[in-house]
Protein backbone atom coordinates (compact mmCIF):
# COMPACT_ATOMS: atom_id res chain seq x y z
CA UNK A 1 0.00 0.00 0.00
CA UNK A 2 1.46 3.45 -1.06
CA UNK A 3 1.86 6.40 1.28
CA UNK A 4 -1.09 8.83 1.13
CA UNK A 5 -1.04 11.69 -1.40
CA UNK A 6 -3.52 14.48 -1.21
CA UNK A 7 -3.18 15.41 -4.57
CA UNK A 8 -3.80 11.60 -6.11
CA UNK A 9 -7.20 11.89 -3.54
CA UNK A 10 -8.08 15.13 -4.73
CA UNK A 11 -7.71 13.74 -8.30
CA UNK A 12 -10.26 11.07 -7.86
CA UNK A 13 -12.37 13.03 -6.01
CA UNK A 14 -12.86 15.71 -8.80
CA UNK A 15 -13.07 12.84 -11.29
CA UNK A 16 -16.13 11.15 -9.86
CA UNK A 17 -17.75 13.78 -8.31
CA UNK A 18 -21.04 12.25 -9.95
CA UNK A 19 -20.74 9.31 -7.46
CA UNK A 20 -20.60 11.88 -4.75
CA UNK A 21 -24.34 14.18 -5.67
CA UNK A 22 -25.57 10.69 -6.44
CA UNK A 23 -24.65 10.03 -2.65
CA UNK A 24 -26.07 13.21 -1.45
CA UNK A 25 -29.07 12.43 -3.19
CA UNK A 26 -29.83 9.64 -1.86
CA UNK A 27 -29.09 10.64 1.59
CA UNK A 28 -31.14 12.91 1.68
CA UNK A 29 -33.90 10.99 0.07
CA UNK A 30 -33.98 8.42 3.20
CA UNK A 31 -34.41 11.59 5.28
CA UNK A 32 -36.90 12.88 3.61
CA UNK A 33 -38.34 9.79 3.32
CA UNK A 34 -37.88 9.29 7.10
CA UNK A 35 -39.71 12.50 7.66
CA UNK A 36 -42.96 12.01 5.77
CA UNK A 37 -43.27 8.51 7.30
CA UNK A 38 -43.20 10.33 11.02
CA UNK A 39 -46.80 10.98 12.35
CA UNK A 40 -48.00 14.67 11.35
CA UNK A 41 -46.97 17.32 14.03
CA UNK A 42 -49.60 20.61 14.55
CA UNK A 43 -47.63 24.08 16.41
CA UNK A 44 -50.15 26.41 17.50
CA UNK A 45 -48.55 29.98 18.52
CA UNK A 46 -50.21 32.41 21.41
CA UNK A 47 -48.39 35.61 21.69
CA UNK A 48 -47.88 38.50 24.18
CA UNK A 49 -46.37 42.18 23.78
CA UNK A 50 -43.87 43.73 26.08
CA UNK A 51 -42.74 46.81 25.46
CA UNK A 52 -40.59 49.68 27.54
CA UNK A 53 -42.47 52.55 29.03
CA UNK A 54 -39.66 55.45 28.28
CA UNK A 55 -41.49 57.45 30.84
CA UNK A 56 -40.90 55.37 33.46
CA UNK A 57 -37.88 53.51 32.23
CA UNK A 58 -35.15 54.82 34.86
CA UNK A 59 -31.69 54.40 33.24
CA UNK A 60 -31.64 57.43 31.00
CA UNK A 61 -28.39 58.73 31.33
CA UNK A 62 -25.86 55.98 30.73
CA UNK A 63 -24.38 54.40 27.89
CA UNK A 64 -26.81 53.22 24.75
CA UNK A 65 -25.26 49.67 25.60
CA UNK A 66 -26.39 49.87 29.23
CA UNK A 67 -29.88 51.35 28.11
CA UNK A 68 -29.89 47.84 25.81
CA UNK A 69 -28.58 45.37 28.55
CA UNK A 70 -31.23 46.88 30.95
CA UNK A 71 -34.25 46.53 28.77
CA UNK A 72 -33.45 43.35 27.54
CA UNK A 73 -33.25 42.08 30.80
CA UNK A 74 -36.62 43.75 32.13
CA UNK A 75 -38.00 42.22 28.65
CA UNK A 76 -36.49 38.41 29.54
CA UNK A 77 -38.90 37.93 32.43
CA UNK A 78 -41.76 37.43 30.22
CA UNK A 79 -39.69 34.34 29.25
CA UNK A 80 -38.57 33.35 32.96
CA UNK A 81 -42.21 33.44 33.95
CA UNK A 82 -43.56 31.35 31.57
CA UNK A 83 -40.62 28.36 32.08
CA UNK A 84 -41.31 29.52 36.10
CA UNK A 85 -42.13 26.29 38.22
CA UNK A 86 -44.60 27.79 39.75
CA UNK A 87 -46.67 28.56 36.34
CA UNK A 88 -45.19 24.97 35.45
CA UNK A 89 -47.18 23.23 37.97
CA UNK A 90 -50.19 26.03 37.44
CA UNK A 91 -50.40 24.88 34.27
CA UNK A 92 -49.88 21.08 35.05
CA UNK A 93 -53.15 21.42 37.71
CA UNK A 94 -55.10 23.53 35.64
CA UNK A 95 -54.62 21.21 32.66
CA UNK A 96 -55.60 18.14 34.33
CA UNK A 97 -59.04 19.93 35.87
CA UNK A 98 -59.74 19.98 31.98
CA UNK A 99 -58.89 16.69 31.32
CA UNK A 100 -55.64 17.58 28.91
CA UNK A 101 -52.25 15.47 30.35
CA UNK A 102 -49.29 17.33 30.20
CA UNK A 103 -45.83 16.85 32.36
CA UNK A 104 -42.84 19.45 32.50
CA UNK A 105 -41.21 17.14 30.19
CA UNK A 106 -43.49 17.27 27.57
CA UNK A 107 -43.09 20.96 28.02
CA UNK A 108 -39.56 21.30 27.26
CA UNK A 109 -39.28 19.15 24.89
CA UNK A 110 -42.55 20.31 22.41
CA UNK A 111 -42.45 23.96 22.93
CA UNK A 112 -40.49 26.94 21.56
CA UNK A 113 -40.41 30.40 23.00
CA UNK A 114 -38.77 33.09 20.90
CA UNK A 115 -38.44 36.83 21.08
CA UNK A 116 -39.21 39.10 18.30
CA UNK A 117 -38.85 42.56 19.03
CA UNK A 118 -41.59 43.49 21.23
CA UNK A 119 -43.60 40.57 20.72
CA UNK A 120 -43.25 37.12 22.21
CA UNK A 121 -44.36 33.77 20.54
CA UNK A 122 -44.62 30.73 22.84
CA UNK A 123 -45.51 27.77 20.34
CA UNK A 124 -46.81 24.36 21.52
CA UNK A 125 -46.08 20.99 18.82
CA UNK A 126 -48.50 18.05 19.11
CA UNK A 127 -50.29 15.44 17.10
CA UNK A 128 -53.47 17.24 18.09
CA UNK A 129 -53.91 20.17 16.53
CA UNK A 130 -56.84 20.77 19.61
CA UNK A 131 -54.69 19.17 22.03
CA UNK A 132 -51.80 22.16 21.01
CA UNK A 133 -54.29 24.97 21.02
CA UNK A 134 -55.55 24.32 23.87
CA UNK A 135 -52.32 23.94 26.04
CA UNK A 136 -50.27 26.73 24.55
CA UNK A 137 -53.76 29.06 25.61
CA UNK A 138 -54.25 27.81 28.73
CA UNK A 139 -50.07 28.56 29.33
CA UNK A 140 -50.35 31.76 28.31
CA UNK A 141 -53.28 32.55 30.01
CA UNK A 142 -51.72 31.56 33.51
CA UNK A 143 -48.35 32.92 32.20
CA UNK A 144 -50.04 36.26 31.98
CA UNK A 145 -51.50 35.95 34.98
CA UNK A 146 -48.22 35.41 36.87
CA UNK A 147 -46.12 38.38 34.40
CA UNK A 148 -48.87 40.64 36.53
CA UNK A 149 -48.18 38.90 39.86
CA UNK A 150 -44.50 39.29 39.59
CA UNK A 151 -44.78 42.73 38.36
CA UNK A 152 -47.24 43.49 41.34
CA UNK A 153 -44.67 42.60 43.69
CA UNK A 154 -41.60 43.37 41.72
CA UNK A 155 -40.11 40.67 40.06
CA UNK A 156 -40.84 42.61 36.94
CA UNK A 157 -39.71 46.08 36.41
CA UNK A 158 -42.76 48.54 36.41
CA UNK A 159 -41.84 50.17 33.41
CA UNK A 160 -42.38 46.88 31.27
CA UNK A 161 -45.94 47.34 29.68
CA UNK A 162 -47.69 44.05 29.50
CA UNK A 163 -50.41 43.70 26.75
CA UNK A 164 -53.57 41.32 27.07
CA UNK A 165 -51.90 37.77 25.27
CA UNK A 166 -53.15 37.22 21.09
CA UNK A 167 -54.85 33.89 21.39
CA UNK A 168 -53.67 30.66 19.27
CA UNK A 169 -55.78 29.45 16.39
CA UNK A 170 -56.51 25.96 15.53
CA UNK A 171 -53.44 25.12 13.14
CA UNK A 172 -54.85 23.50 10.18
CA UNK A 173 -51.98 21.99 8.29
CA UNK A 174 -49.00 20.28 9.66
CA UNK A 175 -45.50 21.58 10.40
CA UNK A 176 -42.56 20.71 8.08
CA UNK A 177 -40.52 20.08 11.88
CA UNK A 178 -37.21 20.12 11.52
CA UNK A 179 -37.87 18.28 8.06
CA UNK A 180 -34.38 20.90 6.93
CA UNK A 181 -32.29 19.57 9.74
CA UNK A 182 -32.99 16.00 8.52
CA UNK A 183 -32.23 16.62 4.71
CA UNK A 184 -28.95 18.42 5.88
CA UNK A 185 -27.85 15.47 8.40
CA UNK A 186 -28.47 12.98 4.93
CA UNK A 187 -26.96 15.18 2.65
CA UNK A 188 -23.75 15.32 4.99
CA UNK A 189 -24.15 11.49 5.39
CA UNK A 190 -24.16 10.78 1.59
CA UNK A 191 -21.25 13.47 1.24
CA UNK A 192 -19.11 11.27 3.34
CA UNK A 193 -19.91 8.30 2.08
CA UNK A 194 -19.71 9.46 -1.40
CA UNK A 195 -16.36 10.88 -0.92
CA UNK A 196 -15.05 7.26 0.99
CA UNK A 197 -16.67 6.27 -2.11
CA UNK A 198 -14.45 7.78 -4.78
CA UNK A 199 -11.14 6.68 -2.67
CA UNK A 200 -12.05 2.81 -2.63
CA UNK A 201 -13.29 2.44 -5.79
CA UNK A 202 -10.30 3.45 -8.56
CA UNK A 203 -8.30 1.36 -6.07
CA UNK A 204 -10.33 -2.21 -6.28
CA UNK A 205 -10.65 -1.07 -10.52
CA UNK A 206 -6.94 -1.20 -10.53
CA UNK A 207 -6.71 -4.31 -8.34
CA UNK A 208 -9.28 -6.33 -10.19
CA UNK A 209 -7.38 -5.11 -13.98
CA UNK A 210 -4.14 -6.54 -12.38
Amino acid sequence: MGEFNPLEEFSKLFHHWWMVAICMMIGALIAYVYHISQPPVYEATTTIMATIDPQSFPFQDVREDLIQYNEDMALGTVEGVLRSPEVTQNLISAADAQGLQISPLDLREHSTIERKHAIWELRFRSADPAYAKSIVNLWMQIGYAGMLAWQADGRIPVFVVLEEPTPAHLPESPIAYQQGNLLLAGSLAGLILGILATSIWPRRVTLNAQ
